[in-house]
This record gives C-alpha cells, sequence and structure tokens, in this order.
C-alpha cells in the first residue's frame, strides 16, 4: 500500500515540478521576444512551436508514472507548477533582467555597444592614469 502512496506523491511532486519547469522555458521565449522585436507572425508560431515540444515532457510523465491515465490531480499539479512559478519565481527573474539589461526595451546590438563602449573608456582612463605616472616618474 505504502508503495503505490509513494508512486502517487512522486507523479503529483513531478507534474509540479514539470509545470514549474514549463513556464521557466516559456519565460526564455518571453525574455527572447523582449529583447528581440518579433513580427506577429512568427510570435504565433513560435508559442505553437514551443507548446507541441512541452506536450512532449508532459506525454512523458503521465505515460510513466500513471501507466498513461490522465488523471484529474496530475493536471491540476502541471496548472499549480505554472501559477506558483508565475507568483513566486517569475517576478524576481524579471526585475533582475530589468536590472542587468537596463529599464528600457534593449537591443542585444545596443548593449553589445555599450559593454564595448565602457571597456575602451576603462582603458583609456587607465593609459591617461599610467601617463601621468610616466611623466610625474620624469620629473
Amino acid at each position: 500500500m505504502s508503495e503505490i502512496i509513494h508512486g502517487q506523491v512522486t507523479f503529483l511532486i513531478v507534474t509540479l515540478c514539470c509545470g514549474m519547469a514549463l513556464v521557466f522555458g516559456y519565460e526564455i521565449l518571453r525574455f527572447l521576444r523582449w529583447m528581440f522585436w518579433h513580427p506577429g507572425i512568427l510570435v504565433w508560431i513560435e508559442d505553437i512551436l514551443y507548446w507541441a515540444v512541452a506536450s512532449v515532457p508532459v506525454y512523458y510523465i503521465f505515460f510513466v508514472y500513471n501507466d498513461g491515465e490522465i488523471r484529474w490531480y496530475g493536471a491540476l499539479m502541471l496548472v499549480t507548477g505554472t501559477w506558483l512559478y508565475e507568483k513566486g519565481i517569475s517576478r524576481p527573474v524579471r526585475g533582475g533582467l530589468v536590472k542587468v539589461f537596463g529599464s528600457h526595451k534593449p537591443s542585444l546590438a545596443g548593449w553589445i555597444k555599450k559593454k564595448r563602449r565602457k571597456r575602451k573608456q576603462n582603458k583609456a582612463g587607465k593609459d591617461n592614469k599610467d601617463n601621468k605616472d610616466k611623466k610625474q616618474k620624469k620629473k
């Protein structure tokens, strides 16, 4: 009896984690959409492809852990996992991304140029400091 209960609890935990992982994958897709402009049809195609690929682990979990039976509590745990991710982890992840890439909608090329410009300024500042040090040593 305890083996059956253990199997069902494992199934619930795995489906909960699967729901969280699926939304995390979609979070990456949302981030890429934020970084790069996508026309409407491409967004639609990306969504279809993402959810088609995302259905594979869900099918595998139901097939392996529940002998192919789709039970209401498994589907409920998938939805609960997505909800928990959205209410818990998603907001800090987005906040961190905004802090890293700026509060405005950045472009990856602009971000790279900004980093290169900072490096050049830092290098130029070091060169100027080295030149001043050399002049002072000569005096």
